[in-house]
Parts: C-alpha cells; structure tokens; sequence
C-alpha cells in the first residue's frame, strides 16, 4: 500500500469559536486547547475515529499514556469534549467518534506530493535557464507570447522527467515503507503469539489472534517483564492439572492462565513439569502471519 501524507486543516477561525474560547476561560485552559488538538491529530489516519484499546483502565488514561500528558487534564478536556458534543462514543463501546474531523482531514499519497514538489524544483530550474537565453522584448505583447511558449517547454520537459523517475521512487516506497496499521488492525508481539500458539498445542485448542481477548493478557504480562518461558510454564502446570478435567478443562484458556491476579500464583506453583526441548522451538520456525513490520517488528493481524 502506498504511504500517504496526512494533515489536519486548521481553521483560521479556530480560537475564534465559542467552544474554544469556553475551554480557554477554564482554569488551566491553554493546556486543556493543546491536549485537545492533540487527540483532533492522533485521529487524523483513521477519519476521526478514536479507538480504546483497553491498554489502560479508561480511555482518559490510555490517551495520556499516548499523548504524554496527565490523566487528570485528559479528563477534564474529555469530559468538555463530550459536553460540547466534540466526541460521542459509536455502537462499539470501545470507539469514539470525532464528528467535526471529516471536514478537517487532508491527505494526500508520497507519489503525488513527490510530483509535486518535483514539478515546482524543474519548473524554477528551466526558467532560470530560459530567462538566460531569451531576448529582450520592449513590447508587452511580444513578452507574453514568449512566456506561454516557454511554459509550453517547461511542461513538456518535465512531464518526460516525471515519467522517468515517477517508476523508480514507486519502487523505493515500494521496499522502503513500513506497515501502518488501519481501522480494526492491532500488533501482536512474536512473543505473544508464540505463547498463544504454545497454548493451543498444549491444550488441543484454537484461540485465534484475531480475537483481541486472546493476546491482551499475554501482551500485559510480557510487559510486565514476565519471559515466553514463564507463561509457558504456567501453560504447563496447569494443563497437567486441568486438561483431563471435565470441570476444570474450560479454564485453560488465555484470559483465565494470564489474569493478574492468578498468574503469578500459577507459576509459583510447586508442580513438576516437564522442561522446554528442542522439538517444542522447532514448531514455531515456520509460523504464518498476516504481516511483520520489518521497522518495528510487530506482527499485525486484522480483528474481527
């Protein structure tokens, strides 16, 4: 997919409308505009939607996190926001809308502002090197003939140019552009997704990666600072415990194993299990994915 440029188009009236000038009067106002705009550009990419990804406990503390502001003026600004119908949440409980963000969204793609850009440098270029050789003309009219003859060439030239070198900088994008994620993608660390696998091969099961609540637990203790081999540990002794257990069986399950508050019980459990071999790393070498992000690493997957 090409890469495309974004930009939020400010309107020149901006600080001029009520609601702005409300949240300025506020106590700590400049701070809240500023924090606002801020979450207007972090919804730029996806058409003015905010997505909860349930990485904090509210969406006023996941948006500090990402902004790098405090929660308690994120609140606040939310808490505006939404009086003043500046955001609304969706169907889905877990996406917010910005309703004014269609209207303020620009893009365009790299290939196009590269033309661009390119177009303008050649245009310069040749006319300086036209106006080198063009005679002196006393008459106006004599002047504007000459004028339109020499755009006439410069536009030729640099179409012959563009067609040239437009196919080399496709190819380089091409290699050289990382994976962005779109509307209802998530990462999935290598790790993760090697323990969610470990998972079902352990317990007969298919937890897919496409189902948020299967990772969100095992991304959460990886971060942590828990290893792949601990949470295979737990993995371990409990499937020991619960595989053939009717009862206990349902509980194998990615939620239940890398809860927080369990987790760590379960793998200071005293039970005996056996230790990683060879043949249980030999089966994630060949894992398919949907794509890994060659900058960042990530392995991106499209939810349901």
């Amino acid at each position: 997919m090409e890469k495309r440029n974004y930009w939020l188009k400010l309107k020149e009236d901006f600080f001029s409308q009520p609601y702005i000038k409300k949240l300025r009067k506020i106590a700590g106002g400049d701070t809240y505009t500023i924090i606002y705009q801020k979450i207007l550009l972090l919804s730029v990419k996806t058409n003015g939607y905010i997505v909860f990804q349930n990485i904090e406990k509210t969406l006023a503390e996941e948006l500090a996190l990402i902004l790098d502001e405090d929660v308690d003026n994120v609140t606040v600004t939310l808490e505006f926001m939404k009086a003043n119908k500046l955001i609304e949440q969706t169907e889905n409980e877990n996406e917010y809308l910005l309703p004014d963000m269609l209207s303020l969204i620009g893009s365009e793609s790299e290939s196009a502002k590269w033309v661009r850009a390119y177009r303008d440098r050649k245009r310069k270029e040749l006319l300086i090197a036209s106006e080198k050789q063009t005679l002196q003309c006393n008459v106006d009219v004599m002047k504007c003939n000459e004028n339109v003859i020499i755009d006439k060439d410069i536009d030729k030239d640099i179409d012959k140019d563009i067609d040239k070198e437009k196919e080399i900088y496709k190819e380089k994008e091409k290699n050289n552009t990382p994976h962005s994620p779109q509307r209802g993608e998530y990462p999935i660390s290598k790790d993760a997704l090697e323990v969610l696998d470990y998972l079902n091969l352990k317990t007969n099961k298919k937890f897919s990666i496409k189902n948020k609540n299967n990772t969100k637990n095992i991304s959460q203790r990886l971060k942590d600072g828990f290893t792949v081999e601990e949470l295979k540990s737990v993995i371990d002794k409990k499937t020991l415990e619960w595989l053939n257990d009717d009862k206990m069986n349902q509980f194998l399950n990615p939620e239940t194993l890398f809860r927080p508050k369990k987790f760590e019980i379960y793998l200071n459990s005293k039970n005996k299990v056996k230790t990683k071999t060879e043949d249980d790393d030999s089966k994630y070498k060949n894992i398919k994915t949907t794509h890994i992000d060659n900058v960042t690493g990530e392995i991106w997957v499209t939810g349901d």
